[in-house]
């Protein structure tokens, strides 16, 4: 039985003739050419991986294996990170308003646009009544020798507060009503704070926010915390980078649970956004100090209260993070 069973394996055998039309992935119409141009070639070749295989070496060239886990490039975007990390606890975090509004002297404005003129004569005696496009620019011109009809045009005292004035003609008779629409300008009053400054400040902005509720006290704790990662964070990865010691893979290894601790910031602030929604009530008047506080602590607050430093930081962080992905 065995006899039987090798000789139908026999059989059974591709040929070298059909097994060298595929090669891989490639299908060949017949058996491939020579790989070397000539014996030169050949002999070349293989004395120079004989003379590999003597010294030991048994890896090929342009192993990937052999290329560096943390390039020059990787380093330098880290460091430039952390640096920005560490300045902008110097530039404006937090920033309030107030809107103030001014209020400019009024001044009269005579409407009379010639289109919008109606001329009437009735018994040697003219009427012109000039009409303006809005009703806070109206002019009313009118002449009459009758003293009654010239006292019904004159406005009442409540017209004359609300933005009208009567002055007298040239004529004995005429008589100009003149109008005028006074604009608001409004601006905001900006008070900005740093990273730094809000701790230099705990005494003084602390006692109002620690009166409040139980969410605006747990955010502030949470951004103080925040806060002190900026500065130890971006030192603890400058010294993974350029400091840690042993061979390029114990580094970079080491540098990679380092740069891992950036996503606690951004979990941070990912959760102070998260409890904003629920809001808290003030333990004092906000509105008297700062009107973007508004009556009460929300998400609308949290937001328009933050200033660009802080996120600054937050991209940095997110960048050093995911740096530590590729490692």
């Amino acid at each position: 039985m065995p006899e039987e069973e090798r000789k139908k394996s026999t059989v059974n055998r591709i040929p070298d003739s059909d097994r060298f039309r595929y090669i891989g992935f490639e299908v060949f119409p017949g058996k491939p050419k020579d790989l070397f141009k000539s014996d030169e070639e050949k002999s070349k070749l293989v004395d120079a991986v004989v003379a590999k295989r003597a010294k030991g070496d048994v890896i090929r060239e342009h192993c990937t294996l052999f290329e560096e886990r943390v390039s020059t490039s990787d380093r330098i975007v880290l460091a430039v990170a952390c640096l920005l990390i560490l300045a902008s606890l110097f530039i404006p975090w937090y920033s309030v308003y107030n809107e103030i509004i001014e209020e400019p002297p009024a001044t009269a404005v005579t409407d009379m646009p010639s289109d919008s003129a109606m001329i009437a004569t009735t018994a040697g005696d003219s009427m012109l009544v000039t009409t303006g496009e809005s009703p806070d620019s109206t002019a009313i011109m009118a002449a009459a020798t009758d003293d009654e009809s010239t006292e019904a045009l004159v406005p009442t005292e409540e017209q004359t507060e609300s933005g009208f004035a009567v002055t007298e003609g040239s004529g004995s008779s005429e008589e100009t009503i003149s109008g005028y629409k006074a604009k608001k300008k409004i601006y905001r009053q900006y008070a900005r704070l740093s990273g730094i400054g809000a701790f230099l400040t705990l005494g003084s902005v602390g006692s109002y926010v620690f009166s409040s509720g139980f969410i605006l006290i747990l955010t502030a704790v949470i951004l103080m915390f925040y806060t002190l990662l900026c500065v130890v964070l971006p030192i603890y990865t400058l010294y993974g980078i350029y400091g840690a010691k042993g061979n390029p893979d114990q580094r970079a290894l080491k540098l990679k649970k380092i740069v891992r601790l950036s996503w606690i910031p951004v979990v941070l602030f990912v959760i102070t956004l998260g409890i904003s929604f629920v809001g808290a009530e003030y333990g004092f008047d906000a509105t008297t100090f700062y009107g973007s506080l508004g009556a009460g602590y929300g998400i609308g607050v949290f937001l328009n209260s933050l200033s660009w430093g802080i996120y600054v930081t937050l991209c940095a962080f997110l960048l050093i993070a995911a740096k530590g992905i590729e490692i």
